[in-house]
């Protein structure tokens, strides 16, 4: 009785989290108490729950399918969220709906954009757009309105996420990019186009007024010395017109006061070109397989393979394994980077042929075959297949195998409430990775949220996340990649939540190395020095006081495990 009550808050909790993609938490609180009600049940498969578990997250999967092509937004709703004047136009250039903002600039009796363009060609290029059949670009236009000496400028732009039935054809959205003094405004002007703080005061007021003339008296100066200090701005700022200037000031404005995602202002960790790294496709068996080159051209070979992370890592990774002497060979899941999309059901066995093909086309004889995470066992069975080719396999953060549900039982809430269902009911993994993945991709709240959720049972991971925005990038990255195929990250998840003591034991005569950070609370480092036990062929590099995220804050683990895999010493490391 008390784990039928538990399931039905579970499912209680799957359905608000459905119905709302931001409210998960309840879904994973309902889970931890439905795991902790009747864990016998949940490894022997004699449960009356089960039954039901699969109906409904069956139903709950068909729901989101349905979502998932229909995936609109009504326009008040989408409007509302916007943090500059904006709206929603139809053919007859009526104005459909619009936010408290855009009421606000043009007043409540302005029902059509008709009778306010500043210009003829402004109307063509707008209804040029509103009758493209086919995808069209945003076009710019400029409006006249009683509430503005200025012309306002409007970017258009089609609108077909918006979920509204009209016989006019498809909406428009305008969002209108009105200059406003922003404080942040004049270091970035003064820094960037070396104006003096005379000149940026002219362009405060022509914002705050509108005329030359109302800026001279303002300000309290002759009509010919604003005119000259304009003469100066217009040549620092490569502009010829005071339209120019304002479109200029505008877009400044809403570049600078726009809602954004900590990772739209975050340094793109994994494209920076620094360690110089080299992006490749193959074609192996019908199959297009994606791979990344970085390092030292004539260094070490190590094949990383990765499941649910970027290959690309960092830059100071990638710099520091070309100080070492490493040439890495990072291959993308498939699918990714161009690659060919494969079935779930193609993993470390079917992939490990595809694999060795890169060794082959990059001509590398012998090679270290690492992995990252549930990558590792996608590396054991590609040094199975490659045989005397690898010179040992490097598991970074695989962990060990689980072999009981009472170790199962022993990881963080986070972990047990993934790799429990993973391990006795995979088939109602999938719904609540897809409404994560909705979440994070819906709105900047809903990607924080997740990030942080991602590393709710590692504290030292989960503030590294909150406070440095390196962190946080990393992280973010790695669940975007993650996201992108949700069915292969469930599967990946289901096959590292097995015992796979099997594919462990097959590299009996090839030397392993595992790379861990002590504070990961995931897996534990004494379950692995324990695993390593005093085996010749196996030996544990540990990351001190790091947890998840160690070989991104410092590789000397992982590089100490390549170069004694390589049986050599380490070089500039």
């Amino acid at each position: 009785m008390l784990a039928r009550l538990a399931a039905a808050e579970v499912l209680s909790g799957l359905y608000e989290a459905i119905a709302d993609h931001t409210q998960f938490d309840g879904f994973l609180t309902a889970m931890d108490g439905f795991i902790e009600a009747d864990p016998e049940g949940i490894e022997t498969g004699n449960a009356d729950w089960k039954r039901m578990f699969r109906e409904h997250f069956e139903r709950a999967g068909q729901f989101l399918d349905l979502g998932k092509s229909e995936d609109l937004e009504t326009p008040i709703v989408y409007l509302e969220r916007q943090v500059v004047p904006a709206a929603t136009v139809n053919r007859n250039l009526d104005i459909v709906a619009s936010n408290q903002l855009f009421v606000g600039l043009l007043g409540d009796a302005v029902k059509s954009l008709s009778g306010l363009f500043s210009s003829p060609n402004d109307e063509r290029r707008l209804s040029d757009l509103l009758r493209s059949n086919t995808p069209a670009p945003p076009v710019l236009i400029s409006l006249s309105v009683e509430s503005s000496n200025a012309p306002i400028f409007v970017v258009a732009s089609m609108s077909n996420h918006l979920q509204l039935q009209s016989e006019l054809g498809p909406l428009i959205t305008i969002k209108v990019a009105k200059a406003t003094w922003n404080p942040e405004l004049s270091p970035l002007l003064e820094t960037a186009y070396g104006l003096t703080g005379a000149e940026i005061e002219i362009l405060e007021g022509l914002i705050e007024y509108g005329a030359l003339s109302d800026v001279a008296e303002k300000r309290g100066r002759s009509i010919r010395t604003v005119r000259t200090q304009l003469t100066h701005i217009f040549g620092k700022l490569g502009i010829s017109s005071q339209t120019e200037l304002a479109l200029f000031l505008a877009t400044l404005t809403q570049l600078m006061t726009k809602e954004r995602r900590p990772s739209e202002i975050s340094a793109d960790w994994s494209t920076l070109e620094k360690g110089e790294l080299s992006r490749h496709t193959i074609e192996t068996k019908g199959h297009r397989l994606s791979y990344i080159k970085y390092g030292d051209p004539s260094g070490e070979p190590i094949l990383l393979i990765h499941s649910t992370t970027p290959p690309e890592m960092t830059p100071e990774f990638r710099i520091a394994c070309r100080q070492a002497g490493l040439l890495m060979i990072g291959c993308h899941k498939p699918g990714a980077a161009g690659g060919t999309v494969r079935s779930q059901k193609d993993g470390p066995n079917e992939m490990a042929s595809h694999y060795a093909a890169v060794l082959d086309v990059e001509r590398v004889d012998s090679a270290i075959v690492a992995g990252h995470c549930s990558g590792g066992l996608y590396a054991l069975a590609a040094a199975e297949h490659l045989g005397r080719r690898a010179k040992g396999v490097l598991l970074l953060d695989t962990g060990v195998p689980i072999r009981s549900r009472k170790d199962l039982m022993r990881l963080p809430k986070s972990m047990r409430r993934t790799f429990i269902p993973a391990r006795y009911m995979p088939e109602i993994l999938l719904v609540p990775h897809r409404i994560f993945a909705a979440n994070f991709k819906r709105s900047a709240a809903g990607e924080a949220h997740v990030v942080d959720y991602f590393f709710q049972d590692s504290p030292i991971d989960q503030e590294l996340t909150r406070i440095d925005r390196k962190y946080y990038e990393v992280t973010r990255q790695i669940i975007e990649y993650s996201f992108s195929d949700v069915d292969r990250l469930v599967a990946d998840v289901c096959r590292w939540a097995r015992d796979w003591s099997d594919a462990l034991a097959l590299r009996e005569k090839v030397p392993c190395a595992f790379v861990h950070g002590d504070a990961n609370t995931m897996f534990r480092v004494e379950e692995i020095e324990s695993i390593a036990g005093d085996r010749d062929d196996y030996a544990v590099f540990v990351s001190p006081e790091m947890g998840q995220l160690h070989v991104y804050q410092d590789p000397s683990a992982f590089l100490a495990a390549a170069n004694w895999l390589a049986g050599r010493e380490l070089n500039n490391v």
